[in-house]
């Protein structure tokens, strides 16, 4: 059984602008839902790998998104927002005094304001990303061995096995032909199968003469 896909189990992220051009910026979200780690409350970030915006929710804002997303205050927003990256649903935008962050959601969009991370508190977050992409290549990769290793295993068994089948079936019991072979009758010839083999000469008898 191939193991469940590592990224499934991880907080979402994107890259942005979304579409294959090169990538300037690293969306994800921290806080609720799987990979969370207990790290509190929900909150995005864009990344350039020198700077950190974040959305700073409070209590209240962060259920005043979830109400805009049709959620109520208990459940988890995170799923949206992994929708949103696998839809390339989300948008950046660099200001002079901050940055916003677009999120579609059908003909929906969310405009969500940005703030710049300070530096010393950015410089931790950044290193606990790297760390954590980092470790989720390497879980990727794990798992893509042990999903090529499931995938060849049954060709590899039927190289094994398949000559085999051209083998006549082994007899039960040692001395009883097999399966499609005649027996022979008793006092049959074995030179010609079919006919009964002579008596073999008994010579001359020669007191009867």
């Amino acid at each position: 059984m191939v193991p469940v896909p590592p990224s499934l189990l991880s907080p979402p992220l994107c890259t942005l602008p979304p579409g294959p051009g090169p990538a300037r910026f690293v969306c994800y979200c921290e806080g609720e839902g799987a990979g969370a780690k207990g790290q509190g409350g929900f909150n995005l970030y864009v990344t350039d790998a020198a700077e950190l915006w974040s959305t700073c929710f409070t209590p209240e804002s962060l259920a005043a998104l979830k109400a805009r997303f049709g959620l109520n205050a208990a459940e988890d927003i995170t799923r949206r927002f992994r929708a949103a990256c696998e839809q390339q649903a989300v948008a950046f935008t660099l200001q002079e005094d901050g940055a916003s962050l677009t999120v579609s959601r059908g003909p929906l969009a969310l405009d969500l304001n940005l703030s710049k991370v300070p530096g010393p508190e950015a410089a931790t977050r950044l290193q606990a990303l790297t760390l954590g992409l980092a470790e989720r290549v390497c879980n990727l990769e794990r798992w893509l061995t042990a999903a090529e290793e499931t995938a060849a295993s049954p060709r590899k068994s039927a190289r094994l096995v398949g000559p085999q089948q051209f083998l006549p079936d082994p007899d039960p019991q040692r001395g009883i032909p097999g399966p499609g072979v005649r027996r022979r009758c008793p006092g049959e010839s074995l030179i010609n199968p079919g006919f009964k083999s002579k008596k073999p000469a008994s010579g001359v008898d020669f007191d009867d003469l």
